[in-house]
């Protein structure tokens, strides 16, 4: 994969229970607001969502159920720590997590996961041209923030971006 951004926080609980928080995946239907990990990118993750599957791999879909359509598949991978949000043909979420003094350590990156062979066509998308225009509008920045503040309410404790 061609990481494209990423960012680096704190969380100031356990990693142990910053792993298992994010592991437990809702299922059903629900808003992506109560997702553990970020939908950003994926067409389609505003409203009303449909998660089946688990507990490792997980489908999420938009839409009534006579017409869902798929919208991302999330790989949790807690023994490792390593979670996955694929969306598209192209795009990928990974977020890798490791102890640290404070607490837990979170990786968050978005690349290019699309195969050689279309992988030229990415560059041509505007989504990934937003992304490389990321240092001049912060949208995804703000979303990792917004996204670390939620875990530190949910958890209870500090979390915070490193700059």
């Amino acid at each position: 994969m061609k990481e494209i951004i990423g960012y680096t926080g704190i969380i100031e609980k356990p990693y142990d229970e910053v792993v298992s928080y994010l592991s437990t995946m809702p299922t059903g239907r629900i808003t992506a607001s109560h997702l553990p990990l970020l939908l950003t990118g994926a067409s389609g993750s505003e409203g009303a969502l449909q998660v089946k599957g688990g507990p490792q791999l997980f489908t999420i879909y938009t839409g009534d159920e006579s017409a869902a359509i798929r919208i991302a598949y999330m790989d949790i991978d807690a023994a490792n720590g390593h979670f996955t949000v694929f969306g598209g043909w192209w795009y990928r979420n990974d977020y890798e997590l490791s102890p640290h003094a404070k607490g837990c350590l979170v990786r968050y990156s978005i690349g290019n996961a699309a195969s050689p062979l279309s992988s030229w066509l990415v560059p041509l998308l505007k989504d990934y041209r937003g992304y490389k225009n990321e240092k001049r509008t912060g949208r995804m920045m703000r979303a990792f923030d917004d996204w670390v503040a939620v875990l530190g309410v949910r958890l209870q404790c500090k979390a915070y971006r490193l700059d």
